[in-house]
């Protein structure tokens, strides 16, 4: 179980976030309708399980299972929040970090290697004669 807790609002990009990421337990995402959610992701790749908004990218591209395996919870009421938030506090360590490990996964679809490749396979058709 989580001992100890602390919440931090709207922190600029900096060392402190990637200090607090790479300690958090779990990170929470409220904004409604986000188009993406980079912070969520961020998260996940942190190792912090995310609770994030039931809503666009997270619901539909980012908190989705990986090899069956929950990647964190979603939220839209104040009590689906407080429900996740008293979940992952009291849940033992070793299913946090079978989220964990599951979120980390599901991250690395939103890489920067990724996104390179992918984007490479859907220009190549455009710009080779596709003998390449």
């Amino acid at each position: 179980m989580v001992k100890n807790f602390i919440f931090v609002f709207n922190l600029c990009w900096c060392s402190d976030l990637v200090t607090l990421l790479g300690g958090a337990v779990a990170g929470i995402h409220f904004m409604t309708d986000e188009h993406f959610g980079i912070s969520v992701v961020e998260y996940m790749a942190a190792g912090a399980i995310p609770i994030a908004h039931n809503s666009a990218g997270p619901r539909m591209d980012i908190v989705l299972p990986e090899d069956s395996k929950q990647t964190g919870f979603l939220a839209q009421s104040v009590e689906e929040y407080a429900e996740a938030i008293i979940e992952v506090i009291k849940m033992p360590e070793n299913e946090r970090l079978e989220i964990a490990v599951a979120a980390r996964k599901r991250a690395s679809m939103f890489s920067e290697q990724r996104f390179y490749e992918d984007f490479k396979a859907a220009v190549r058709p455009i710009f080779c004669d596709g003998t390449k």
